[in-house]
């Protein structure tokens, strides 16, 4: 009887605790919790180079209007895409940031008791190389909730964080697709390997039993302008003892897939297991990579190529 009387005093004791903790989170008032951000400002710039994908880390923090906060509150950041529309009526045409180039590293943040700002939540910007270059891109930040509350307490201001990118060294390939090819030695080597991220690991390597020439015909699936073509050759062929490499290119265009422009024969001349081919200023949604010779690999008539893009 003494031990159950115990277990009831506990569970007692618990529940008052309990109530008592509830008792202690101090309700806020409506839009008292806002961005630790300058009232007269609702944006802020930064200059993205997209050469490299680097981490980028941005701190957020809220606060607390009036005076510091008598409890702990809970404070949920969180990107309002909806808000882009405000943006381009305010300001001008702006491209919304893909989700693939930003993560909330940590969204969710505390407002501590005796304290009137937040401790910082992260936002993390990466996969710049992805983006276009020359373009204004946009991520509309809010504050999803305060104490787990979508209303109320949570305010509608939207800080708009304004990326403009520099010029970019190679126009973006992710919707490339192949649309021809000479031949392949296998699917594993493919003429696909080109239009991948890997330009100096992976690679198309061509038939062991055709004879040059051999070409892969890209369809860019939109018009670009470009002014030159790099092309990758793999780095774990010694260049050039190891032989496959192009000594002959030919580079051709087209609008519609049909009709080719020739922009010229070049000799091969990697430096660093890539060069670069100077076009002059075109237009094109096709290009034909043909490589008329090559050097001999193993007495075989084949060529390696692990990458080919644009540069604007």
């Amino acid at each position: 009887m003494r031990k159950l009387n115990i277990l009831i005093i506990c569970s007692l004791m618990i529940f008052l605790a309990a109530c008592s903790k509830e008792e202690a989170t101090v309700s806020l008032p409506d839009a008292s919790v806002s961005f630790d951000f300058p009232s007269t400002k609702d944006s802020v710039e930064i200059s993205l180079p997209i050469i490299d994908n680097v981490a980028m880390v941005f701190d957020i923090k809220a606060a607390l209007s009036g005076s510091t906060s008598s409890s702990d509150h809970q404070v949920s950041f969180g990107v309002d895409t909806t808000k882009i529309t405000a943006f381009r009526t305010k300001y001008g045409n702006a491209v919304l940031l893909p989700a693939t180039s930003y993560l909330f590293y940590k969204a969710n943040t505390v407002i501590r008791a005796g304290s009137s700002v937040s401790e910082p939540a992260q936002l993390n910007i990466g996969q710049q190389t992805k983006l276009k270059g020359r373009t204004t891109y946009v991520l509309p930040v809010v504050i999803q909730s305060v104490d787990g509350k979508t209303e109320g307490p949570a305010t509608t201001r939207v800080i708009y964080y304004v990326f403009k990118t520099q010029k970019a060294q190679f126009i973006p390939r992710d919707t490339w697709t192949i649309a021809a090819f000479s031949s392949q030695n296998s699917t594993a080597v493919g003429a696909a390997n080109v239009r991948d991220d890997n330009d100096k690991t992976t690679y198309w390597l061509s038939s062991t039993t055709q004879q040059m020439p051999q070409f892969v015909t890209i369809n860019f699936n939109d018009e670009y302008t470009f002014t030159g073509l790099r092309y990758f050759y793999p780095t774990i062929l010694p260049y050039p003892t190891s032989g496959g490499h192009p000594t002959s290119v030919q580079i051709e265009t087209s609008i519609n897939g049909t009709t080719w422009i020739n922009k010229g024969v070049f000799a091969g001349n990697l430096v660093n297991n890539e060069q670069t081919l100077d076009l002059g200023v075109t237009t094109a949604r096709y290009l034909r990579f043909t490589v008329l010779a090559a050097a001999r690999y193993s007495n075989l008539p084949v060529v390696f190529v692990s990458g080919i893009v644009l540069v604007p």
